[in-house]
């Protein structure tokens, strides 16, 4: 059976609800930097602080989550310590990334964040220069393809030296 149709709206209003930290990076963060494309899940960069997993996790239970791999319930140690987790959950699929180098790191992404407004819920969603970043690092055929869209919507991009990439 095929996931959920992702729901960001839903994803998010879970996140908020608990309090979590987090902001709106991946294919969604493409869209609302005006470059319209479909996307498979919800992508969620969250800081490195065990006190906010517990609250990520305390979301993604609320939305029905188990573990993508292997549809375990969710634990603590699924996300305590580690730089991802992946999450079928009633709202589709949500990718968590903890922690990462500057400036791809959660303060300075969220520090760079539109405000996205849906529904009277307010959200964060990666700036521009900050989806740049993260499609340039992963670098993968859809990411090289984002990358040519927004370069035809916005004229030449953010172009940020990433720790890992040109090191």
């Amino acid at each position: 059976m095929a996931p959920p149709e992702p729901k960001l709206d839903e994803a998010a209003a879970a996140f908020v609800a608990a309090n979590a930290k987090f902001v709106v990076i991946g294919g969604f963060a493409v869209i609302a930097n005006r470059f319209v494309r479909a996307t498979e899940d919800v992508d969620f960069l969250v800081p490195d602080n065990p006190a906010n997993d517990r609250r990520v996790l305390e979301a993604l239970r609320g939305l029905d989550g188990v573990r993508m791999r292997d549809e375990a319930p969710l634990a603590d140690e699924h996300l305590l310590d580690q730089a991802h987790l992946r999450v079928l959950t009633r709202a589709g699929i949500i990718d968590v990334m903890r922690g990462g180098l500057p400036p791809l790191d959660f303060d300075t992404v969220a520090g760079e964040a539109m405000n996205a407004v849906y529904d009277g819920l307010e959200f964060p969603v990666a700036s521009l220069r900050s989806i740049v970043g993260f499609k340039r690092l992963a670098g993968r055929p859809r990411d090289r393809n984002d990358l040519i869209g927004l370069e035809e919507i916005h004229g030449q991009l953010p172009h940020d030296h990433l720790p890992g990439l040109e090191d």
